[in-house]
């Protein structure tokens, strides 16, 4: 037997660290903690967790009707109303336009306020404050992007607060939440580190963890941590994200107090809100809360945006539950139901792309027509968690009309880039930035 050299042994040892550093990295990712758990930026977030943890005040900004408009939304204490906010093309806010809005009683102690910018210009540099009663905040920077060929970025199922069966009970859920909100805060920055252009984000549903179908509640004070988590990064105050109510969100009115969203309708309401729309470029954006099953109701939608927005080349729905998924819920009947009704509905309306949550698990399907594989029929992307806080596993035998799946446990995101003749969809794991799946190209 040969012996081994001293320098045969260090490899050996290096070898065996790496695979060591590999392993933890995947055990951790799997308790539903990212891999920069230890390193540095955990401990700095910690303590910037405990300074913002009980701040119910974080601003969120929405898509407007369409690229000329923004909306705000956030909360202040009972006693400040009047809402406004400035914009200025100076950072001095000289020359500002000042934006009136309305504020209703939200939960306990807080009112909601609400503003929609209009004029917007492309490809411009502006500054924004808001607040209340006349008082603002310090100017916050914004730039607008291109309106035509531009990118957006798409995620799922964030579900702030859903890693607590990691925890003892005893502040399970604020300790989940701090977890969680680091990871999805991890996931904006590399999505906008690849692609600092993207001119609004995409969120599918389940914002956050807490809430029952069997426990509504209209003021629900439980799951505002869970909102303040997802609102904290430093990010959204510079990006508008246009959300689905997921099944998890849909269980009290907080998310119709923080999601300030245009063109809201009375059809495909909950408790939560209803469907709503808007567009971008050339792109029509549909929303469809199905967490109400009226398809009917949701047709209306679909017919009336199209109806109004007759001259967009890209059609797009976005709603949580995934009915073309591959992973445990792609069986449930609520799930198998709504694929029944809402696909001829889809299909008669022309609509090219679906994307949809729910599942935690990656999966693009075949281009479908009734259910058949068609190269000119429409696209349903299943997104996989953003944020860590759960995972689900694919189901045993990938289905029929199923292209690709992917599940690692590592939070995912996807970059989409839309022009007059292509909608392509690439998706990165946040861990190695590497891509999961092949680029998806629609050409139209």
């Amino acid at each position: 037997m040969k012996k081994i050299n001293e320098k045969s042994k260090y490899i050996i040892k290096l070898k065996l660290l790496i695979l060591s550093i590999v392993i933890s990295v995947f055990v951790v990712s799997n308790n539903g903690l990212t891999y920069a758990w230890d390193n540095s930026e955990w401990k700095i977030w910690c303590d910037k967790w405990e300074h913002f943890k009980d701040d119910k005040t974080n601003l969120c900004i929405t898509p407007g009707k369409n690229e000329t408009e923004l909306n705000f939304a956030w909360y202040s204490n009972l006693n400040e109303r009047n809402p406004k906010v400035k914009f200025s093309k100076n950072k001095n806010m000289s020359n500002c336009k000042e934006f009136i809005g309305v504020s209703i009683n939200a939960i306990n102690g807080y009112n909601s306020n609400k503003v929609t910018i209009t004029g917007l210009e492309e490809n411009e540099t502006y500054y924004y404050s808001y607040g209340n009663d006349n008082i603002f905040g310090s100017p916050i920077k914004y730039k607008t992007k291109k309106i035509y060929n531009f990118s957006i970025f798409l995620v799922g199922d964030p579900q702030i607060g859903a890693s607590k069966s990691k925890y003892k009970e005893n502040q399970a859920q604020v300790n989940a939440v701090k977890n969680d909100s680091f990871n999805w805060n991890n996931t904006l920055k590399k999505a906008l580190e690849l692609n600092p252009n993207s001119s609004f984000m995409i969120s599918v549903g389940d914002q956050i963890q807490s809430g029952s179908t069997s426990n509504i509640n209209i003021n629900n004070m439980q799951n505002e941590i869970e909102y303040t988590g997802f609102l904290c990064p430093k990010y959204l105050k510079q990006l508008p994200i246009a959300t689905t109510i997921g099944n998890h969100d849909n269980c009290s009115s907080n998310y119709s107090f923080h999601f300030n969203n245009p063109n809201t309708c009375k059809l495909g309401l909950t408790i939560s809100g209803g469907d709503y729309y808007f567009t971008y470029g050339n792109s029509l954006f549909i929303m469809l809360n199905t967490n109400n099953n009226n398809v009917k109701e949701h047709d209306l939608v679909i017919k009336k945006a199209i109806k109004e927005n007759i001259d967009k080349k890209w059609r797009v729905v976005t709603m949580h539950h995934d009915i073309y998924g591959s992973g445990e819920h792609s069986n449930d009947s609520y799930i198998l139901n709504l694929r029944k009704n809402l696909v001829p509905i889809f299909e008669k309306n022309k609509i090219d792309v679906v994307l949809t949550g729910h599942d935690h698990t990656y999966a693009r399907s075949k281009r479908l027509t009734s259910g058949k594989v068609d190269e000119n029929g429409i696209l349903y992307i299943t997104c996989n968690s953003s944020s860590g806080s759960k995972y689900y596993k694919n189901c045993e035998n990938k289905q029929y009309y199923v292209e690709n799946r992917w599940q690692k446990n590592v939070p995912t995101f996807s970059i989409i880039d839309i022009d007059n003749k292509n909608f392509t969809i690439n998706t990165y794991r946040t861990d190695t930035m590497k891509k999961i799946d092949k680029t998806c190209i629609i050409v139209k």
